[in-house]
């Protein structure tokens, strides 16, 4: 796959909530070189899952959900804080029409653990976004928290929907 916005979206240090460091996923995931896979996707017992949408539908979704996110960014640097809402509910769109594309049950346990991140952080994401609106009688929140959820969970949507891609792509060549 050419370089693109879904390359280099990983930050080594950070742990998440199965308590593997995103390098130990990465490594899980393949995407360390050869000497590492996906375990179902080596054995040749293993049918590939016919439910997986084509990388072709992966990639047109992921794009459409990266071009959100960098408007998204894009308020976020200029502090456009009341576009986080419409942005978010745009970005919620995409993902939730990216999910659609894959089985309710898909076989593959990476497929599952990336549809799942996707999806809590497109809903994290716009709960975040909503803490940005300012409320009747309450104080302003800090703006910079706010910002920075937002873009941690701008960047864990990228980061699973890149794993999406990856696994279609790998899967839908073997």
């Amino acid at each position: 796959m050419p370089e693109s916005d879904y390359d280099n979206t990983f930050n080594d240090s950070e742990v998440d909530d199965s308590g593997l460091g995103r390098r130990g996923r990465m490594r899980s995931c393949g995407w360390l070189g050869e000497g590492s896979s996906i375990p179902e996707l080596d054995d040749p017992e293993t049918e590939p899952d016919p439910a997986l949408p084509s990388t072709e539908d992966v990639i047109r979704k992921t794009e459409q959900i990266t071009k959100n996110i960098q408007e998204l960014l894009r308020a976020a640097q200029e502090n456009k804080h009341d576009s986080f809402i419409p942005c978010s509910e745009r970005i919620h769109v995409a993902v939730t029409e990216m999910a659609a594309l894959f089985p309710k049950k898909p076989r593959s346990d990476t497929v599952r653990g990336s549809l799942r991140l996707l999806t809590s952080s497109a809903y994290r994401l716009q709960s975040e976004c909503k803490k940005a609106a300012p409320s009747e009688g309450c104080p302003g929140p800090d703006m910079q928290l706010v910002t920075q959820q937002v873009i941690q969970c701008a960047y864990d949507i990228a980061k699973a929907a890149k794993q999406l891609v990856t696994v279609t792509t790998k899967e839908n060549t073997n």
